[in-house]
């Protein structure tokens, strides 16, 4: 076998790579971060997370659509979709809060998880690929916090 494994693999590498997470990742730190990652298919109408569960790190969606229970939020201006390559529930990869919302599968939809233990593990072992995607993440948070400040309204990616 080669270095980078099999050509699915590296074709689930070089997918990883065009999410916006991971977009500043080597082919050799992405698949370094691949190992790290738990993927879950949920189906429609199936709950990824429920309000008031204890949040242990962030969901990136690879396929699909999710939703965040309108009953639920109370920000007026706040993201209820996410499409390909978005992430949520980033605010539990740096504390163990609960939930502040539901999240349920709008269609057959395919994420990967990075959890709380395994990024604390990679900013240890690795602590330039961990710094790239904290950067990330930080955009990532300042543009949410930005569009809710700013009432701005936002469609997910598709």
């Amino acid at each position: 076998m080669n270095l980078f494994g099999t050509p699915a693999n590296r074709e689930r590498v070089e997918m990883l790579r065009k999410l916006d997470v991971f977009r500043d990742l080597t082919f050799k730190e992405t698949l370094e971060v691949d190992e790290l990652l738990h993927e879950r298919t949920y189906e429609k109408g199936e709950i990824i997370f429920e309000e008031g569960d204890i949040g242990h790190g962030i969901f990136v969606v690879i396929s699909g659509k999710v939703q965040v229970d309108p009953r639920r939020i109370s920000l007026e201006n706040a993201v209820l979709e996410f499409g390909p390559g978005e992430m949520l529930g980033e605010l539990s990869l740096f504390e163990e809060v609960p939930r502040f919302s539901t999240v349920v599968a709008v269609e057959r939809t395919v994420m990967v998880g990075l959890f709380r233990a395994e990024f604390a593990s990679l900013l240890t072992k690795n602590t330039r690929i961990g710094v790239k995607i904290l950067v990330r993440l930080s955009t990532t948070m300042s543009r949410r916090v930005r569009r809710l400040l700013l009432r701005e309204r936002h469609s997910p990616t598709l």
